[in-house]
């Protein structure tokens, strides 16, 4: 292999590096964007769409939070102390 040919292969690889390290960015705002609309819309949890296995509840739930959808009310419920 010639030198410019190795640095056209160098140049080549980190363009496209690049360019599938913009579209990975994108996609993953596009997931959360419809994660957040899931929420919103659908009455999903974070819990429920971490099933997919692809991101955790938690860090679902914060991207949710930054895209402006708001806590359920209420939270987990008290457990009865007398079994029932």
């Amino acid at each position: 292999m010639k030198p410019e040919d190795a640095d056209a292969a160098v140049t080549a690889a980190e363009t496209r590096l690049r360019n599938l390290r913009a579209e990975t960015t994108s996609a993953q705002e596009a997931l959360f964007d419809a994660y957040a609309d899931a929420v919103r819309y659908a009455g999903r949890t974070p819990d429920e769409l971490a099933r997919s296995g692809t991101f955790g509840a938690t860090y679902i739930r914060k991207q949710v939070r930054a895209r402006g959808v708001e806590p359920r009310k209420g939270g987990p419920k008290p457990q009865r102390k007398d079994g029932a």
